[in-house]
């Protein structure tokens, strides 16, 4: 199944008591619903990047995402399919590579990660 990607980031806290730990997300497009509940009410059309109620943002490994920005090999709002894998330093199922579902961005890729 593809997915939509808006965008691709990767946080770090320099001052924390890890300052190289990295954590690297993606941000997806989910309906943007309305809500009638006792507290709290939405009147919502279209689509958000805000992870919604309950749920953890997709995990993209560090690395890779690091290669897919500075390769410039990424483009927004396209659509990908995901290839998952358990990272056993992190303990999160994480994106390990991208797929673009449109051809010439497959070209693109290609060509942006040296393959």
């Amino acid at each position: 199944m593809a997915i939509v990607i808006a965008g691709i980031g990767i946080t770090k806290f320099p001052e924390s008591k890890n300052p190289d730990v990295e954590k690297a997300t993606l941000e997806v497009l989910y309906p943007f619903d309305s809500v009638n509940s006792p507290k709290f009410h939405r009147k919502a059309t279209g689509k958000t990047t805000s992870t919604p109620f309950g749920k953890e943002p997709i995990s993209i490994n560090a690395a890779y995402a690091h290669k897919l920005i500075d390769s410039q090999a990424f483009v927004a709002d396209k659509s990908y399919e995901l290839k998952f894998s358990f990272n056993d330093q992190t303990f999160d199922n994480e994106v390990v590579e991208l797929i673009p579902v449109d051809q010439d961005l497959k070209a693109h890729f290609k060509t942006s990660l040296g393959g």
